[in-house]
C-alpha cells in the first residue's frame, strides 16, 4: 500500500485530471461573436442611430476578418462621440478586440458594456467565458453566475460552468449547491460533466463520504459510460481505496477494452491488493503485444508471486534478454532459489555482482548457495566479500563459520 504522501499526490493529480476535464471550450455555451445580438442588433431601438450604423460597419470588418479595423471604427467613434457610448457598442467594441486576441481589452470592455446594462446577459455569457479561458475564474463565476439569473432560457451548462469556476478557484463549497441542483431531476437528465464537477469539488473538501456518494449517483445514472468507471478508478486509487479501484478498472474494461497502461495498471492494483494470480493475468495481456525489461519483471513478480514458477522463468528470460541488469539477475537467482535448484541460483547471483559488485545481498546468497553445493572454497570467498557490507556481516559472518567447519582438515 502507497503511504500518506503518495496518497496525496494520486489527489492532486485526480484533481488537476478533472480540472482538465472542466476547460471551457469557445463558444460552448454561447456563439463567441455575440450569439444573437448581431443578428437583432436593429431591433434594439433605444441604441442611438449612428452608433448603430457604426456597429453594422465594425461587424461587417470582422466577418472579412479585419478586425483592426472594426476596432478602430468603434474606438474613434466613441473619442468623437462619447455622448453616444451604449451598452451594445461596448459589446461589440469588446467582440472586435476578442477577435483581435486582445484579451485584457476585451475583458475591460464587456466589463464596461454590463456596468451599463446589469440585465444584459449575452454580456454576462461572454465576459464569464472569456475570463474563465483567461484562467480569472473568479470574475468567471460571478459573471457566469450573473448571467445565469438575468438570462430568460436558464441554461444548465451555465450554471454548470459558473459552478465549474467556484471549484477552480478553489471555492468548492460553493460550487457544490450549485451542482447538486444540477443533478437533481431539476434539469432533466444529467450530463457527465457535473458529475465529474461535483466530485471534483468532495474531493477538494476532503470529503470522501460525500465524493463516494456522487460517484454512486453517476454510475446509476452513467454506467453505460466507460469514462464513468474509469472516473471512479481514479477517484478511488486517489483515496487509497485500491480494491475498489480494482474493481472500477475492471468493469470499465467490460464496456471499452483496457489499454496496455490500463492493463498494467490494473496488474499493479491486484498485485496491491494481494491477488498476485489476477495480476499476473493483466501484465500477461498488456504485454502480449511486447514491453520493456521493467514490464515483463513485474510480470515475473506476479507469477513468483503466485508460485507459477515456470511462467516467471519465462517472464525473466524475456527480460533479460531485454536489458540484462544486476536487478533482473538477482531475481532469477532466488526464483531457482525457491526452487531448490542451487546450481543455477549461484549462476545467476554470479551475473547479478558481475554486473554490479555492490550488491551485498548477492554474494550473502551465492555463499549460501556455494554451501548447498559443497563447494567450500567458493561459500567462503563469496561469504568473506558479504561480510566487507555492513549491512550482511552478521550472516555472512555465521555462514562463514559454517562454510570453514565444513573445510576439509
Amino acid at each position: 500500500m502507497r503511504n500518506t504522501s503518495q496518497n496525496s499526490m494520486a489527489r492532486v493529480q485526480l484533481i488537476v485530471w478533472l480540472a482538465l476535464a472542466l476547460c471551457l471550450p469557445a463558444a460552448f455555451l454561447w456563439a463567441a461573436d455575440g450569439g444573437g445580438i448581431e443578428r437583432r442588433i436593429d431591433d434594439v431601438a433605444d441604441v442611438p442611430a449612428e452608433a448603430r450604423l457604426v456597429l453594422f460597419e465594425a461587424q461587417k470588418e470582422r466577418e472579412q476578418g479585419n478586425t483592426e479595423a472594426a476596432v478602430d471604427i468603434i474606438s474613434e467613434f466613441l473619442l468623437g462621440r462619447p455622448d453616444q457610448d451604449h451598452f451594445l457598442v461596448r459589446f461589440h467594441l469588446a467582440l472586435s478586440w476578442a477577435r483581435r486576441g486582445d484579451l485584457e481589452e476585451a475583458l475591460a470592455a464587456y466589463q464596461a458594456s454590463v456596468a451599463m446594462e446589469p440585465l444584459f446577459a449575452q454580456g454576462w455569457l461572454n465576459l464569464g467565458e472569456l475570463a474563465y479561458n483567461m484562467g480569472q475564474f473568479d470574475l468567471a463565476a460571478s459573471a457566469l453566475a450573473k448571467g445565469y439569473e438575468v438570462s430568460e432560457w436558464k441554461e444548465p451548462s451555465v450554471l454548470f460552468f459558473a459552478a465549474a469556476a467556484l471549484v477552480m478557484d478553489g471555492r468548492s463549497l460553493e460550487a457544490v449547491p450549485m451542482l447538486e441542483k444540477l443533478i437533481s431531476s431539476a434539469h432533466g437528465k444529467s450530463v457527465m460533466e457535473w458529475h465529474r464537477a461535483l466530485i471534483m469539488a468532495y474531493l477538494d473538501l476532503g470529503n470522501n463520504e460525500k465524493g463516494c456518494e456522487a460517484l454512486s449517483a453517476m454510475l446509476s445514472q452513467h454506467g453505460d459510460d466507460p469514462e464513468a468507471w474509469r472516473l471512479g478508478f481514479r477517484y478511488f486509487a486517489s483515496t487509497g481505496d485500491y480494491d475498489q479501484a480494482a474493481i472500477m478498472l475492471t468493469i470499465a474494461g467490460y464496456t471499452r477494452p483496457l489499454s496496455q497502461e490500463e492493463e498494467m495498471t490494473l496488474g499493479d492494483l491486484f498485485l496491491t491488493v494481494g491477488v498476485p494470480a489476477q495480476a499476473s493475468t493483466h501484465y500477461a495481456s498488456a504485454l502480449a503485444g511486447g514491453g520493456s525489461a521493467q514490464d515483463f519483471e513485474r510480470l515475473a513478480s506476479a507469477y513468483l508471486a503466485s508460485y507459477n514458477f515456470d511462467a516467471a522463468l519465462a517472464a525473466l528470460d524475456h527480460a533479460l534478454e531485454l536489458d540484462p541488469t544486476s536487478r533482473l539477475w538477482s531475481l532469477l537467482g532466488d526464483l531457482h532459489f525457491m526452487r531448490k535448484g542451487y546450481d543455477e541460483s549461484y549462476k545467476a547471483y554470479s551475473n547479478c555482482v558481475e554486473a554490479d559488485s555492490t550488491v551485498a545481498r548477492a554474494h550473502l546468497m551465492m555463499g549460501y548457495c556455494a554451501i548447498q553445493l559443497e563447494r567450500t572454497e567458493s561459500a567462503v570467498r563469496a561469504l568473506e566479500r558479504a561480510a566487507r557490507f555492513p549491512e550482511q556481516s552478521g550472516k555472512a559472518n555465521r555462514l562463514l563459520a559454517t562454510a570453514r567447519s565444513l573445510a576439509p582438515q
